[in-house]
């Protein structure tokens, strides 16, 4: 899938994240495992694990994450992503795009991310992470960033990488694989989307494949 124009991108992303959230929902429960899975890529990624090395660590100077308090969701289940017109892509174009470039993608996992994503949910403070980290509404988001722009956001979430949000995760049947969507706005012109799969081996999850949607 190609990349979408940066500043179209910008706009569609700030949209998502900042009013998702005002979306009516039935709010169902994140499970402990979709935590875990969350959790181990927040650490490989953005801090490495107390007393370990994390050779896929970008987390230099990062002292709080701010994450989105609700999911990112396809409440309509027809198509989860927008393209440069922001116009709805729909779910077999992504999930084929997905496959293409991710072969041990089971069509099982694809399935579970849809249906979980069905419905958009409220994460709790349930992560486990070698980092400090802050649950924050869009609300709360929107009005720092209109009242000051994104100095007054790092100013209020001082060395954050910027706003991070994800969805829910979607699981094989033997809990072995996961999928999950990310994005973080980090500026006007800064951010990224991706999909993420992720394997459990003796115990623990390892990222097996980063996809990028859009970046700006």
């Amino acid at each position: 899938m190609q990349t979408i124009d940066k500043v179209r991108a910008a706009a569609i992303c700030v949209l998502v994240i900042l009013l998702a959230a005002t979306t009516a929902c039935k709010n169902s429960r994140i499970k402990a495992r979709e935590y875990d899975v969350l959790s181990a890529f927040i650490n490989a990624k953005l801090a490495a694990p107390k007393g370990e090395e994390s050779p896929n660590s970008t987390g230099d100077g990062i002292a709080k994450i701010a994450i989105l308090n609700q999911t990112e969701s396809n409440e309509q289940r027809e198509s989860f992503l927008m393209d440069g017109k922001g116009q709805p892509i729909p779910w077999t174009q992504t999930a084929s795009s997905l496959q293409s470039q991710a072969p041990t993608l089971r069509q099982a996992t694809l399935d579970a991310f849809r249906e979980v994503n069905s419905q958009q949910s409220t994460f709790k403070r349930s992560f486990s992470l070698a980092v400090n980290y802050e649950l924050a509404n869009s609300t709360q988001l929107g009005s720092v960033i209109r009242n000051g722009g994104w100095p007054a956001f790092y100013k209020r979430f001082p060395g954050s990488p910027g706003i991070v949000s994800f969805s829910r995760v979607g699981m094989s049947g033997d809990g072995t694989q996961a999928l999950f969507y990310t994005s973080h706005v980090c500026g006007g012109l800064c951010g990224g989307g991706q999909f993420v799969v992720m394997e459990r081996r003796d115990g623990r999850w390892f990222i097996e494949k980063e996809i990028d949607m859009w970046m700006s």
